[in-house]
């Protein structure tokens, strides 16, 4: 009878035992808003250990699935209005846009580190695919302005599977940016700067080394268009310069456009500034954006 009662109790045990763990669920969807021809829906999903944050605009037209465009920040202080209205514009023209708000921002875990574990939470996107099915995961193209154009150059040679990349005004050789910083004076002296880049590359050889761009130009096969302002001067026009030369190196598809009256984050910021902004750097930022979407027609579509 002991022997009986032993081997039920062994059974329920290991049944128990075999059952799948109860998780929470690995993609969180909640809609946050809608205009005429796009729904916006916030996004909570799974980076590691941490859960972050994002938004997810659907035109309201369109055939199912669609064509995405990971839509990368500029700066580390979350989705600005200017970037929001960007991300509403290219919805509108028929894509799934995602624009990620990194950790530490926007409400999600962790902390700010600089195109770093950033670069995790853009690529912690594809196993939430599954469960975006207005999504066609085998036409994506990465995009990315100033901070968010380096993560998502950095994210391009981790993730075969993007059909382009857009590089706009970011920083593409960390170590020749960080002389150009020291040589105008411009290195930053604030907490994040000195945890970052401690006193530069020989003190903090790994961190320079990691946050790199053009280390992951070899592992790029998908076109890249890069845009460059010309009177930047937080990001000057030589990182452009030199992406454009190594992917051309490498036999990379890649297509720069530069314009002339252009300051730093003109292509989300320009269109809708109605002051500190020229006639000219307000039409750059739409010929910009035309080159945009040629970009996308011809390479998602």
């Amino acid at each position: 009878m002991c022997k009986r009662l032993f081997s039920a109790i062994l059974f329920l045990v290991l049944a128990c035992l075999s059952q799948p763990a109860q998780t929470a669920p690995a993609l969180q969807r909640l809609p946050i808003g809608s205009n005429a021809s796009v729904s916006v829906e916030q996004l909570v999903y799974p980076s590691g250990k941490l859960k972050v944050r994002g938004r997810l605009y659907l035109p309201k037209k369109g055939q199912r699935p669609l064509p995405a465009v990971i839509f990368s920040h500029d700066g580390n202080d979350g989705i600005s209005q200017s970037h929001h209205r960007s991300c509403l514009r290219l919805a509108a023209k028929g894509y799934a846009v995602i624009a990620p708000s990194y950790r530490g921002e926007d409400g999600s875990d962790g902390t700010v580190e600089v195109a770093k574990g950033e670069v995790d939470d853009v690529l912690s996107l594809w196993p939430c695919f599954n469960a975006l099915p207005e999504i066609d995961r085998q036409r994506i193209v990465l995009m990315g302005a100033s901070h968010g154009a380096l993560i998502s150059l950095l994210a391009a040679g981790r993730q075969p599977q993007i059909k382009g990349l857009i590089f706009a005004y970011g920083v593409a050789d960390i170590y020749s940016w960080w002389e150009y910083l020291k040589a105008h004076n411009m290195i930053g002296k604030d907490a994040l700067t000195k945890r970052t880049y401690g006193h530069g590359p020989q003190d903090r050889p790994q961190s320079f080394a990691i946050r790199c761009g053009l280390n992951a130009v070899p592992k790029i096969s998908a076109p890249t268009l890069i845009l460059q302002g010309d009177l930047d001067k937080i990001t000057p026009p030589q990182q452009a310069e030199k992406l454009h030369a190594a992917l051309q190196k490498n036999g990379k598809p890649s297509k720069l456009c530069r314009y002339p009256h252009a300051l730093h984050g003109f292509l989300v910021y320009a269109p809708y500034l109605t002051h500190d902004v020229t006639a000219e750097e307000k039409a750059e930022a739409e010929e910009a954006w035309q080159e945009v979407f040629t970009f996308l027609e011809q390479t998602l579509n």
